[in-house]
């Protein structure tokens, strides 16, 4: 409960910069081009079955549906892929899957629970079969089905997840990664302090923070760019846009649609070739791959729900089976460091924060601590070391 009642704290610091207008399910972002389509910008949690989004699909029949997370794999492969229910139903269901594409369940399960949809009487929002499937399914599945059910195109926004993994393990310098780790360390201390604390406020990420970099600031570029190719398609014909993204975008998107409103378009825009670099994964880093694989595994545990880091494992499954030597010790000596209680405890470096979480019986806590503090490479070390483990 804490957890929940500090996560809503740091909602509320969110600073909206386009009109949001209370008649209206969602954010409004407004066109800034001539003949562009109005947006409703929605936030969801990924954990949750929050229907709003979903089921303002279904009331206003938008031309096209831009999420953040794809419906199945083929369908975030790359930026921009465009689902349509019709063809993927005839496909799947009436012509025995020439694709291939059935072998993906939760594809052929939304097209069934859309196709059962489209059944119902309308309004479809208010039928039988929608209240009883938006107390089942999380938000984003109720939204593909949505978008399937009126016929809106479904546009994945985001870069394919691996592409994101690969940047995050070998775009930073070993120490930047580890500095990362211990903002997320600290930055988790907080939210299990009571509401209030005098330490329990989330400050601002800090500007080198890599994990707000690439998995934050990076994608809301990406989403708000995709956004705004859908809402100015001059043949997609009538309609609004609808863009669902996990809440942590929100208020980035929003923020680079202000400043498109405000310059016209130009600022915030991305370069074809600054979307390309975005974009692109970079090839694997090949020195400190080890402790590199290890920190970012550990950093997502800290950030991130346990079905995402086994996805992220798995995205980077060929790199794991690359290791070899040298590189496995340092893996396993840098997961279990980074996984003690100890190395999170010498990542709290406020004084007054660390003076509210940590005390010692008999000792001092920073020269406890030390140990597990001088492998860490933003202090000079290199994720690990014998005497370290000996030590743990």
């Amino acid at each position: 409960p804490r957890r929940a009642a500090a996560a809503s704290r740091v909602a509320k610091q969110t600073v909206a910069f386009v009109d949001v207008v209370d008649s209206e399910p969602g954010v409004i972002l407004k066109p800034f081009e001539e003949g562009m389509a109005k947006v409703h910008l929605f936030g969801v949690s990924h954990m949750t079955n929050n229907f709003e989004a979903a089921e303002h699909i279904l009331a206003s029949k938008p031309r096209s549906v831009v999420v953040e997370t794809g419906l199945c794999k083929s369908h975030q492969a790359h930026r921009g892929v465009c689902f349509n229910f019709q063809e993927l139903f005839t496909a799947i269901h009436m012509m025995g899957d020439p694709g291939g594409m059935a072998a993906e369940e939760s594809l052929t399960f939304i097209t069934r629970v859309a196709h059962q949809l489209r059944l119902e009487e309308k309004p479809l929002e208010k039928s039988p079969f929608w209240a009883q499937m938006k107390t089942q399914l999380p938000a984003e599945a109720l939204v593909y089905a949505a978008a399937f059910a009126v016929d809106a195109r479904l546009v994945f926004g985001d870069r394919p997840k691996d592409v994101t993994y690969r940047r995050l393990v070998s775009v930073p310098t070993l120490a930047q990664l580890d500095e990362t780790f211990g903002n997320q360390s600290a930055r988790n201390y907080r939210l299990l302090l009571p509401e209030d604390h005098p330490q329990a406020k989330i400050p601002p990420p800090s500007p080198g923070d890599q994990f707000e970099k690439i998995c934050i600031d990076e994608r809301d570029a990406i989403l708000a760019h995709t956004i705004r190719e859908e809402a100015a398609m001059a043949d997609a014909g009538p309609g609004a846009v609808v863009a669902v993204v996990g809440s942590d975008h929100l208020a980035g998107v929003e923020a680079r649609w202000d400043a498109f409103v405000t310059s016209g378009g130009s600022d915030g825009a991305l370069a074809e070739a600054e979307l390309d670099d975005l974009l692109a994964a970079p090839a694997a880093a090949t020195e400190d791959i080890g402790q590199r694989l290890a920190i970012m595994q550990r950093l997502l545990g800290l950030r991130c729900t346990e079905s995402l880091v086994g996805d992220a494992m798995q995205a980077l499954d060929d790199d794991m089976n690359k290791l070899v030597g040298d590189e496995i010790i340092a893996f396993n000596a840098t997961s279990e460091l980074y996984g003690s209680a100890r190395m999170l405890l010498s990542c709290v470096e406020d004084v007054d924060l660390r003076a509210a979480v940590i005390g010692g019986f008999k000792c001092e806590m920073e020269e406890v601590l030390e140990p597990v503090r001088a492998v860490r490479p933003s202090k000079g070390g290199t994720g690990w070391s014998e005497d370290a483990i000996v030590w743990l």
